[in-house]
């Protein structure tokens, strides 16, 4: 047998085989994150509606929370977000967030896991509550 394909044959595990399995894994988990973000109480989450594709990114802001006080006290528990407003300065001014410093941004990778969501959602859960 050849080691070679014929143009045009698509191996199974091709690119864009993999590419697709990435993200409809990322796009999984984000949906499990953002789905357990928005039942923290005193959260705010910004989100594109249902339906409209989106980034396995999400982005919040906490009640009674300056952004960069949750990024520092996540960080201190083994969570790296970061805070601001992402060039999209008009946006965080229509949202009347621009002046307090614009909001929290999370993001998934293929390498993150289920188990790091759950443990991420239960420490911001214990910030928010405490």
């Amino acid at each position: 047998s050849s080691r070679f394909r014929r143009h045009g044959s698509t191996p199974r595990g091709s690119a864009p085989g993999v590419i697709r399995t990435v993200e409809e894994y990322e796009a999984d988990l984000a949906e499990r994150f953002r789905a357990a973000l928005r039942e923290i109480p005193g959260r705010k989450v910004y989100a594109a509606p249902d339906g409209v594709h989106k980034t396995p990114t999400a982005a919040f802001r906490v009640d009674g929370l300056t952004p960069r006080e949750v990024t520092e006290r996540m960080a201190r528990e083994g969570f790296f977000v970061a805070d601001g407003h992402f060039y999209a300065s008009t946006l965080a001014r229509k949202l009347g967030i621009h002046d307090k410093g614009g909001r929290i941004r999370a993001g998934l990778a293929p390498y993150n896991t289920g188990e790091e969501v759950e443990g991420f959602i239960g420490s911001l859960e214990q910030l928010v509550l405490h």
